[in-house]
């Protein structure tokens, strides 16, 4: 039993939007909820009884936190990193392990528009391969981006991530804020929120940003495209190509990687890049060639051919809220 004011205290750090959420599978995908979060599914989430994840952005377009997510190999000692930085400028964050990686929580004082929060934190962010949280401003249309509310078990791996500390040892070493669940609760208490700058004394956001350039297929089940009148064609336009077919390959600054795609290969494996995403021309086009296959396409053609299913069957789970 968890008690209502260590509830409280987690939902005041970590819940997004109120009036609903998403339950992750047990193949680590998302499917929305449709209705209200509650101190009760918290304490199930806590307890491992389900794993829940939180829209960023709540119902009046504003956030409490802000989220640097680093899923490769490095991810850790990039947001060691940025950490450092932000500290240096007066501004507390923390360390959370992941599954494939680390995340870095910036607590705001104070609730404040997603615009507001991106324009602040965003250019810390220190390359298009760390996605930043929220995806998107408050005056887009649908729930916007989702992360897994912490301390939960994740499903796929069955582990629990807790939050740590980076000890200056030979190599580095990550010791962790508590060794139990109610310790990490109670640190949680301890928490530091940063103080948010006017909105006024916000420079705007560098050109090109404006507009969502780290939307995430494999996290946005809530986005505007799973209306049932939403076409392909809308939810590719809704899609950024990097992070998306980045979440499956490998890719270098220049967007190039190695072909997922081996049987079109002649050793059944692309061992020298020949794999590359681009900007498309119009929105929602055709973004990835292979030149050695000599062929493309737009995101969902990827996924499609990635997953191996016919587009009937990704369109109808996209529909569904599923993630891939």
């Amino acid at each position: 039993m968890i008690s209502p004011e260590v509830l409280s205290c987690y939902a005041r750090l970590f819940v997004g939007r109120r009036n609903d959420y998403a339950v992750q599978q047990e193949d680590g995908r998302y499917r929305r909820a449709g209705r209200s979060l509650t101190y009760t599914l918290l304490e199930e989430h806590l307890l491992g009884v389900q794993t829940l994840g939180t829209y960023v952005i709540d119902e009046q377009g504003t956030c409490r936190f802000a989220v640097l997510d680093a899923d490769q190999a490095d991810g850790i000692t990039v947001l060691v990193g940025v950490q450092e930085r932000l500290h240096q400028d007066g501004i507390p964050s923390y360390l959370e392990a992941s599954r494939r990686g680390c995340h870095l929580w910036v607590f705001c004082d104070r609730l404040v528009k997603a615009s507001h929060l991106r324009r602040w934190l965003l250019p810390s962010c220190p390359a298009w391969n760390v996605e930043f949280y929220p995806k998107q401003d408050e005056s887009q249309a649908g729930y916007g981006s989702l992360i897994r509310l912490p301390l939960g078990l994740h499903r796929l791996s069955g582990r629990r991530y807790n939050f740590f500390t980076l000890q200056p040892d030979d190599p580095p070493r990550r010791v962790p804020v508590a060794r139990s669940l109610e310790g990490t609760l109670a640190w949680l208490s301890t928490i530091e929120r940063a103080r948010m700058p006017d909105e006024d004394t916000l420079p705007p956001l560098p050109k090109g940003w404006e507009q969502d350039p780290q939307q995430s297929l494999a996290k946005t089940p809530g986005s505007v495209t799973t209306s049932p009148k939403a076409t392909i064609e809308d939810w590719c336009r809704s899609q950024d190509p990097y992070q998306v077919i980045s979440r499956y390959v490998r890719l270098d600054v220049r967007g190039l990687g190695c072909c997922p795609f081996g049987e079109h290969h002649s050793d059944h494996k692309d061992s020298h890049p020949s794999f590359r995403v681009y900007r498309p021309r119009r929105p929602g086009g055709s973004c990835w060639y292979c030149y050695t296959w000599g062929k493309g396409g737009n995101v969902f053609d990827f996924l499609c051919l990635y997953h191996r299913l016919d587009a009937r069957t990704l369109w109808r789970r996209i529909l569904a809220g599923e993630t891939f």
